[in-house]
């Protein structure tokens, strides 16, 4: 009779342990890098989207972003004039784009 508990008991124990069947299909965001909105100014308007060139013709600075968001952030603000971006740079049709994005500084 004892090896009978015994066997239940350890049947019991890996029935108990086993990993649920079905994955989770999202993949998680990294902690505490939960970028914002590529376009929010702060202010609830969206950014315009504009070209790099109509950004330089307008006398504005392409300003890429180094990786971590802070450009996409509201309350980011260009590095020479310490205003708020006036657009958010797209790409121009047909050409590449850059991965982390750029505003347009003046």
């Amino acid at each position: 009779m004892r090896i009978s508990t015994l066997t239940l008991g350890l049947v019991l124990l890996a029935a108990c342990s086993k990993s649920p069947s079905s994955e989770p299909t999202t993949t998680p965001e990294p902690a505490g890098e939960t970028p914002p909105p590529a376009t929010d100014d702060g202010g609830g308007e969206e950014r315009p989207g504009l070209t790099a060139a109509a950004c330089e013709e307008q006398g504005g600075k392409v300003i890429g972003d180094i990786g971590d968001g802070a450009i996409h952030r509201p309350e980011y603000r260009c590095p020479d004039s310490g205003e708020a971006p006036i657009g958010s740079i797209v790409a121009d049709p047909g050409g590449p784009m850059g991965v982390e994005g750029s505003v347009c500084c003046k």
